[in-house]
């Protein structure tokens, strides 16, 4: 009889798990958003994303009379309600104890990630319902890292945060992501509230992507501001029928493409062929025409933010190649500043010799891996 009672209980559990997310309320934004109408000219350029979403004690604080789980999870419904019907993967982490209060890792991945769908994002959503607990932000990138790596084609990791972490490390977690993912994942992040040093923290970890962009919840409060910002996610223009090598000369990615830019997985222009000398962090002189060309770019375009990344090649010791790399893109920047350009349009990182576009088994790749490239961020 005590089995019986035993497997009775256990089965009723597991069927209550099983119905839990078709009886859960649905996460219901304030402002009904359609979703967004790419016109002919717009492409996918996004095939997976993650929301990061912290439901940590500080996210019980308000905002502007709200609460601010409350802002954040409308924000996300919202971007949710916006999306068109397009082919996606999308999955759903939290951090913190507001999904389950016992939680060993204090970060679960609670939908997906597998094929988008609206109902069960919200429905996954509204389980979210508390915010309690630490605030592990590392320990979530490294884990949405371990989420996302082996998907294929490009990913949207979308962080929802007011910026407070309880833990260390969550800029190096972001920078660790991008090394593993490369130009397969762009960083988005989402700031509740307007704490100074929170917000500090979410440009640099938007920043580290290497493309993606930062932006205040406030900002996405209508329909409007949501649909550009689910456009800038999730799509871009299109070439012309003139670019159909890939390379555009005006490209209608971003303000003020430089002549001969390539466009990267993001939509917007970059310059990949700014190389450097054996062991050197000096700028050869054939470089300047293309430093030049975005010279003339960046000034007669102040709102354009470049992130100027430094390579180096596969020879030396990775600690040595690492601020190596990070000496050549600093020489680009103050060549860049040199010429009238505002460092606050400028951000480097340095890559080591991570990230190689050729084999470091002969000199011509090597040569091709001693680079700096520039990246406009959308």
């Amino acid at each position: 009889m005590r089995r019986e009672l035993k497997n009775f209980l256990f089965c009723g559990l597991a069927l209550s798990i099983i119905a839990g997310c078709a009886a859960q309320k649905q996460v219901v934004s304030p402002q009904p958003c359609p979703p967004f109408a790419p016109s002919a000219v717009y492409e996918q350029k996004t095939d997976n994303f993650l929301v990061i979403l912290d439901t940590s004690e500080t996210m019980a604080d308000l905002h502007n009379k709200q609460v601010k789980l409350q802002i954040a999870k409308s924000t996300i419904e919202r971007m949710n309600q916006s999306i068109p019907a397009i082919k996606l993967n999308a999955g759903l982490r939290t951090y913190g104890r507001g999904y389950r209060l016992f939680s060993i890792f204090q970060t679960d991945l609670i939908y997906g990630i597998k094929p988008y769908s609206k109902g069960e994002l919200s429905c996954a959503l509204g389980k979210a319902d508390m915010a309690m607990g630490n605030s592990p932000m590392a320990k979530a990138l490294t884990k949405a890292c371990d989420d996302i790596h082996q998907l294929a084609g490009t990913t949207a990791v979308i962080l929802v945060s007011d910026g407070k972490p309880t833990d260390q490390g969550a800029l190096q977690a972001a920078e660790s992501m991008k090394k593993v993912c490369g130009d397969k994942v762009c960083i988005y992040t989402i700031l509740i509230g307007d704490d100074v040093d929170g917000k500090k923290l979410m440009d640099d970890i938007a920043k580290a992507g290497g493309c993606g962009f930062s932006v205040n919840a406030d900002t996405l409060a209508s329909c409007e501001k949501m649909a550009s910002f689910v456009e800038q996610v999730f799509f871009r223009k299109k070439c012309s029928d003139e670019d159909a090598d890939g390379v555009c000369d005006n490209a209608d990615k971003c303000p003020g493409t430089p002549r001969g830019a390539k466009v990267n997985a993001q939509g917007c222009w970059v310059i990949d062929n700014v190389l450097f000398d054996f062991d050197k962090a000096d700028i050869k002189p054939e470089a300047s025409p293309v430093l030049d060309e975005c010279v003339a770019v960046l000034k007669n375009n102040p709102n354009v933010k470049i992130q100027i990344q430094g390579h180096t090649d596969g020879r030396g010791t990775d600690i040595y190649n690492q601020r190596l790399s990070e000496r050549r893109a600093a020489a680009v920047k103050r060549y860049f500043v040199q010429k009238g350009v505002k460092a606050s349009m400028l951000t480097t990182i340095g890559y080591g010799k991570s990230r190689p576009i050729a084999s470091n088994a002969t000199d011509e790749g090597r040569a091709k891996n001693r680079r700096v490239e520039l990246h406009a961020l959308p």
